[in-house]
């Protein structure tokens, strides 16, 4: 998918909004706000954060249920999720 590409800010490049493959971004976006962050969409967002200052199993298998949900929900289709290193969350899927 394309759209806007934001580093802290929109990118402008010869005075338009710069626009490429943006699946990365969207999926980071996603992960780290949190529920409530877009208030057009309150229920949006996983809050990654707060889920890796919890390492017991519970609290991953609650992660990994999230992410799918979440994802889901922003119409990804998610073919693979594994969360076994909390450090590369590995994501395999589209749009």
């Amino acid at each position: 998918m394309n759209d806007f590409i934001i580093n802290t800010d929109l990118e402008i490049a010869n005075g338009d909004f710069v626009f490429d493959y943006v699946d990365q971004q969207n999926i980071e976006i996603l992960l780290l706000n949190q529920k409530g962050n877009y208030k057009e969409f309150p229920v949006l967002g996983v809050g990654i954060t707060q889920y890796l200052k919890s390492p017991d199993t519970t609290s991953r298998l609650r992660l990994e249920n999230e992410i799918d949900k979440q994802l889901s929900y922003d119409n990804f289709q998610v073919k693979t999720l594994d969360i076994n290193n909390l450090n590369n969350i590995q994501i395999d899927g589209n749009y």
